[in-house]
């Protein structure tokens, strides 16, 4: 028995956790662990194999050569590193399940969305190998038709393990560890260990068994037709697991976990946007299915019927963009030119059409509709400026003036009625046609991380984000000023929030807009009329302007960079770019209005905080004085140097909550009372804070 370890990546000693063999005899009739197949995927306990490890040498491509067969179970989507297995080695059979436990959630349209992408993505990957190996006899895409190569695509929860099984000439080898069949995880750029069973018959029957097992429970099996098809012509149907409920009388069944694993990032971006882009698709056609008390839900031909209607009807129309990239003066919008010479007409007639936009909220809208309109005016300066804003983040970074004035994100919140998702909608007609807006679901740091390398510079749009989801993954994301992108795209969340405040320290990195103006709940008649007019408006809208806008706005851009000035304030570059063109292009006598005007990212950083300012201002009402010596609950005082706030021992969470944490002094803070620094909170609230009584007078 021979046991390598192989270090890829990094060179280090070799320490072997889990993976341990038993050195002493086993019985030929000991039976091995997992009986139950599907236990080996789902209800296992933690198995070890008992090892030693042997030797250490750096890994070569040859590990894998010299063997006739080869079976890889792997969590990573790299079809090119398969391709190139399959084209570089004579391997007569050849199977490989292929998966990413990152993107199995609880969402049976994920499971689904995830194996139509990697079904697209091998069609396109096959056929530029089948064209480039068109000469030989035995061209990939011939082998897999042919069924001499077998490809299997996830549809369960099943185990992390990287497991690679190669026999031929007499030899068996396997290689297990933490690399997926990836050209990075094998290239050495990145920190993987592998560990090597050369001729090790225990090894090869466990892993054997726990491959097969995965195999043959977990997985659907990809089809490829006989001919290679254009990536474009696959269809939705051909979902390995749509394949199978329609090939079965009784349907096919996907296991839908309770619990959603841990995040990983998406592998491959192009996986990650056509994830994201069908999962609607599936998310219609599974309306109203559950799985059972198993986990299991039933995928009947019926469905597969519906899914594929609902593919068809939105395949009629345009398909919505999916990246926006820059090179140099060139845009491309999904791989397509993006002209930025609009016609002057078109932009004349866009400018009239957001000038109508926005004095619509003059009819029927409740609360200061002049602050709404300068709010909204002010987002849509950020949201159009969006896929430049990588730009002027990577120039800061660089000359190491990097500030928070190019904010990644922003926040669109207030009370439901407000007009926000019209408005988020209305821009991204305006910008590229088609709204598209990315499921809430996927607001968390995996998909964001996914979502950053696939979208480039489009911008990502999140709709009614609750407070929950933002709470528990917003900071991670946010706080993360590190990108590995040259090009990456902004986010953009709209939350039917109340109005407690946010951390200070996601504040001070995001454009946050509040909003307390909007119709009226029983005015049902001024809300039909505005979304009818809102829809007529967008149907008039043309992206124009917006191209325009990118043209101008990339100037100015290339200019801040030429001259090497301190970190730009974003929001007034693109305001002021926005309001000349609004200024050029109105309708002949129009006056513009006073929402109409460039702004600053601090004058809008600091709106942020105007709710918990009014917050403290009421709690700290001269009203509240009661003459007492030890102020009862709901009362206040100076300390010293500190303001100190008694309140009620159920309200003490909800009221230290509502007051900014750097205002805080927990060195004057009891069971009962609040301390805050006397001088902070006066600069705060920008006033003296005076009281009749002092405690411990």
């Amino acid at each position: 028995m021979t046991l390598q370890a192989i270090d890829v990546g990094v060179r280090q000693r070799v320490t072997l956790y889990g993976f341990r063999r038993h050195h002493s005899a086993m019985p030929d009739d000991q039976p091995f662990l997992f009986e139950d197949a599907e236990a080996i995927t789902r209800r296992s306990a933690l198995n070890v194999v008992h090892a030693n490890a042997a030797s250490v040498a750096a890994f070569q491509a040859d590990y894998f050569a010299g063997f006739d067969s080869m079976r890889a179970l792997t969590y990573s989507t790299s079809i090119p590193m398969i391709a190139g297995l399959l084209a570089e080695h004579d391997f007569e059979d050849f199977e490989c399940v292929f998966g990413h436990s990152g993107i199995l959630s609880r969402e049976a349209e994920e499971i689904l969305a995830f194996q139509y992408a990697v079904r697209e993505e091998l069609a396109a990957c096959m056929l530029a190998r089948h064209d480039a190996d068109a000469k030989e006899e035995a061209g990939v895409w011939r082998r897999v038709a042919n069924d001499e190569v077998r490809l299997f695509v996830v549809k369960d929860a099943i185990a992390h393990a990287k497991i690679y099984l190669l026999a031929g000439s007499g030899k068996r080898r396997v290689m297990v560890g933490s690399a997926n069949l990836s050209e990075r995880a094998f290239s050495g750029r990145q920190a993987e260990t592998l560990i090597v069973f050369d001729d090790d018959e225990v090894a090869w029957q466990h892993y054997t068994r726990q491959y097969e097992a995965v195999r043959d429970i977990a997985t659907c099996r990809v089809n490829l037709p006989r001919e290679p098809l254009p990536k474009e012509q696959v269809r939705v149907e051909e979902t390995p697991a749509l394949v199978e409920a329609e090939l079965h009388p009784d349907g096919a069944t996907l296991f839908v976990p309770s619990q959603t694993p841990a995040e990983e990032a998406y592998s491959v971006p192009t996986v990650a946007a056509r994830i994201e882009s069908i999962k609607p698709v599936l998310r219609r056609g599974l309306a109203g299915l559950r799985p059972g008390r198993d986990g299991r839900l039933r995928l009947a031909p019926k469905v597969v019927k519906e899914i594929v209607r609902i593919a068809r009807a939105r395949d009629s129309e345009a398909a919505p963009p999916t990246f926006l990239s820059r090179d140099g003066d060139r845009f491309s919008l999904s791989g397509q030119a993006l002209d930025l010479d609009a016609s002057e007409d078109e932009a004349r007639a866009d400018v009239a059409a957001w000038l109508e936009f926005f004095g619509n909220y003059e009819n029927g809208f409740v609360g200061d509709v002049p602050r709404l309109q300068r709010d909204y005016f002010t987002f849509m300066c950020w949201f159009y400026f969006a896929p430049l804003m990588c730009d002027l983040r990577n120039l800061a970074l660089r000359g190491n003036t990097f500030s928070f004035d190019q904010p990644l994100f922003a926040v669109l919140y207030g009370s439901s009625n407000c007009g926000k998702t019209s408005l988020v909608e209305a821009l991204m007609a305006s910008m590229f046609s088609h709204p598209r807006i990315v499921d809430s679901q996927d607001f968390t740091p995996g998909k964001l991380r996914g979502l950053q390398q696939a979208y480039k510079r489009f911008p990502v749009v999140f709709d009614d984000i609750t407070r929950d989801r933002f709470g528990r993954y917003a900071d991670e994301i946010i706080k993360d000023e590190t990108i590995a992108y040259r090009e990456y795209p902004c986010f953009a969340l709209s939350m039917n929030a109340d109005a407690r405040s946010f951390k200070p320290e996601i504040v001070k990195r995001c454009l946050m807009i509040y909003t307390r103006t909007s119709l009226p709940g029983d005015n049902t008649r001024a809300r039909r009329l505005l979304q009818r007019s809102v829809a007529a408006i967008r149907g008039r809208m043309g992206t124009a302007l917006f191209r325009t806008f990118l043209r101008e706005a990339a100037g100015a851009v290339d200019a801040a960079a030429g001259a090497e000035d301190d970190a730009v304030d974003a929001l007034r570059l693109s305001s002021g770019v926005l309001c000349e063109l609004f200024a050029q292009l109105a309708p002949a006598g129009t006056r513009l209005p006073p929402w109409c005007t460039p702004m600053t990212l601090a004058e809008y950083q600091e709106r942020a905080f105007e709710r918990p300012r009014l917050y403290l201002n009421t709690l700290l009402h001269r009203s509240r004085y009661t003459g007492a010596r030890r102020p009862p609950e709901g009362c206040w005082g100076i300390v010293g140097n500190q303001i100190v706030v008694s309140v009620a021992a159920i309200e003490f969470a909800r009221t230290r909550a509502d007051i900014p944490d750097w205002l805080l002094d927990d060195t004057g803070s009891a069971a009962g009372k609040i301390a805050m620094s006397r001088e902070l909170t006066e600069e705060f609230l920008g006033r003296s804070v005076r009281s009749r009584w002092l405690w411990g007078r």
